[in-house]
């Protein structure tokens, strides 16, 4: 008769390591999209980056920020912001940004905030 042999045994740190990083992953995903200036609505603050490697990002309204959204227009092609003025009829407006793909992308009026 056989006897059954027993399952092997899966190492902790390879179960933690499965469980973890996962979850580092996905929440560095939320962070990122949570701070990112394309979900930024109107009153929302933003922090100006200045750099492309390190663009605009959503913050607390506070010693941080530098503009608030007084308007966001979605669906606007990059090309044509420059044609319309689109943000004119927000008068506060100081700084437009733009954020998307080639196609179309949002754009959002800001002005200085100032706590």
């Amino acid at each position: 008769m056989d006897t059954p042999q027993d399952a092997p045994r899966r190492s902790p740190l390879k179960l933690i390591v499965a469980i973890v990083v996962p979850l580092l992953v996905i929440g560095v995903g939320v962070y990122l999209y949570a701070s990112s200036a394309s979900t930024a609505k109107v009153g929302d603050c933003l922090r100006d980056g200045a750099t492309a490697d390190a663009p605009m990002a959503k913050v607390a309204c506070g010693e941080t920020a530098d503009y608030r959204v007084v308007g966001r227009l979605e669906g606007k092609k990059k090309d044509e912001i420059g044609e319309t003025r689109p943000c004119e009829r927000f008068p506060t407006t100081a700084v437009t940004y733009w954020e998307g793909d080639e196609s179309s992308g949002n754009l959002l009026c800001l002005e200085p905030y100032h706590p």
